[in-house]
């Protein structure tokens, strides 16, 4: 089964089960799709790909929001509570990520590939990770790893 096929009984068990807050992420996840499908010039080769995709930027999303709204504490409960249960519940659909010990790793890696020396090379590290490895790393991580190692 597909994961269009996987979010659509999701969706349809979640709204005879009356689970607001599972129809509320499906919707959102299916209406990018469907946005990404009207763009002109679109294509797609791989369902799949198009929809983990699609996941996986609104996640991206959803963690940027979160940031936004965790320093409001109690003023913004209900949204972080609606966000974390909306990642909770898109994290089978996304790429299991590595951890920090196997990212360092690669951050070393990288380093030594690239021949940094200092801070100034951060960008071309994380670059290099991020091109090899881009569905299994943080991002935030790989920077945070790489600016530390590299001073």
């Amino acid at each position: 089964m597909g994961i269009e096929e996987q979010l659509t009984t999701r969706l349809t068990e979640a709204m005879r089960g009356k689970r607001v807050a599972e129809m509320n992420v499906l919707r959102m996840v299916k209406t990018q799709a469907a946005k990404d499908r009207a763009a002109p010039g679109f294509t797609c080769d791989d369902e799949d790909g198009f929809w983990l995709g699609v996941i996986q930027r609104y996640v991206r999303q959803q963690k940027k929001a979160l940031a936004e709204y965790e320093p409001l504490g109690e003023r913004a409960a209900a949204q972080i509570a609606e966000i974390k249960f909306e990642l909770e519940y898109l994290a089978p659909f996304g790429p299991s990520v590595l951890g920090e010990a196997e990212t360092a790793a690669l951050v070393d890696a990288a380093i030594a590939e690239t021949g940094a020396a200092g801070p100034k090379m951060l960008g071309k590290v994380v670059g290099a990770v991020m091109k090899a490895h881009k569905d299994r790393v943080d991002a935030e991580l790989v920077k945070r790893i790489a600016a530390a190692k590299l001073g």
